[in-house]
């Protein structure tokens, strides 16, 4: 992301943990616990230029219907960025996201930029996914048009 011009970097996690570890990069302006199930993101609106969230859209963590408050801290012209699991076990919620996702496209709030499929996103670790050493991932890029009414 430096390379493309952004250098002010804040960050949000759930986990103390993660925060620690993002610490260690000494890249972010500030870094903050939040629980994204449950909390509004700590910044007002139309504040980023870009919105990141890799890792957190997936069954059990961070609910699709988060996505318009990562919409509302977006600048008009700014970016999302979102990734998610592609494997059996996400199916559900891949479906889920994907619906909030394509609404939200249709009421004009967003517009897509682009979809790419990873083939060998990360390790697989469950028994479902046995015989597979990767599962695949999707990344989703999507440009604000306007902010809600």
């Amino acid at each position: 992301l430096q390379r493309f011009g952004f250098h002010n970097f804040h960050g949000v996690d759930g986990s103390e943990g993660m925060l620690e570890l993002a610490r260690c990069k000494s890249i972010y302006q500030t870094l903050q616990k939040c629980m994204l199930d449950s909390e509004l993101l700590p910044a007002s609106s139309d504040s980023y230029d870009a919105v990141v969230i890799v890792g957190a859209l997936s069954g059990g963590q961070v609910p699709p219907a988060i996505l318009p408050e990562l919409h509302r801290v977006t600048k008009t012209g700014g970016f999302v960025c979102m990734t998610t699991r592609n494997n059996t076990s996400n199916r559900l919620y891949k479906k889920q996201l994907q619906a909030v996702i394509e609404e939200m496209e249709q009421n004009r709030l967003w517009e897509r930029v682009t979809v790419q499929e990873i083939e060998h996103w990360e390790k697989a670790t469950t028994e479902a996914e046995q015989g597979s050493t990767y599962i695949s991932g999707i990344i989703y890029l999507y440009r604000k048009l306007r902010s809600y009414d």
